[in-house]
């Protein structure tokens, strides 16, 4: 994981208590894939609306949260396909990588459900796509128990996190969406 990618989570874990920020990159990624268009201030109403039980959104989140946007919007439109979620540091321990790569999954899961109605997601996802997403919702509730990762569980971890990138950029390229955003 680039040390960039991984400050980034720590950064947004501390600007933005109490929301989870793997949780929000995945909320977004879904959003990004469905509506390619986003804008920023739609962004924003969907965490409004969606992530806080309609209250008013502190000032001081805002910010973080646009860039966020900006940061994930980035890592969509990337053509290299580097895209990866938003999740803690390596040396973080497993069980909190693995907390946050299952809320990045609810997250995945929450945006593409707000754009896509069933009769899209049968009409519009491939077959491998949607396996991917049934894959997804079961990652989204699996946990991690022990104290002590061993370097099987940091291999399986890896493994799960690269299937989810890729599958991120299968589920988006059937959604035929082109990534470029308008200036």
């Amino acid at each position: 994981m680039l040390a960039s990618h991984s400050s980034v989570f720590e950064r947004l874990t501390q600007l933005l208590d109490p929301f989870n920020p793997a949780e929000l990159h995945g909320l977004l990624c879904g959003l990004l894939c469905v509506n390619p268009r986003l804008s920023g201030e739609q962004w924003l109403t969907h965490v409004h609306q969606q992530l806080d039980d309609g209250e008013e959104l502190p000032a001081s989140t805002e910010d973080p949260l646009r860039k966020l946007f900006e940061y994930g919007t980035a890592q969509l439109n990337d053509t290299d396909g580097s895209v990866m979620p938003l999740l803690p540091e390596d040396e973080a321990p497993l069980r909190q990588r693995a907390d946050a790569l299952g809320a990045w999954c609810q997250g995945l899961l929450f945006g593409l459900g707000l754009g896509l109605g069933p009769v899209d997601r049968q009409n519009a996802l491939s077959a491998e796509s949607q396996e991917f997403l049934r894959d997804t919702a079961e990652i989204a509730r699996v946990g991690f128990e022990a104290e002590d990762a061993t370097e099987a569980d940091e291999t399986a971890y890896a493994e799960v996190v690269e299937y989810l990138r890729v599958g991120l950029l299968i589920v988006q390229a059937d959604l035929g969406h082109s990534t470029t955003r308008p200036h």
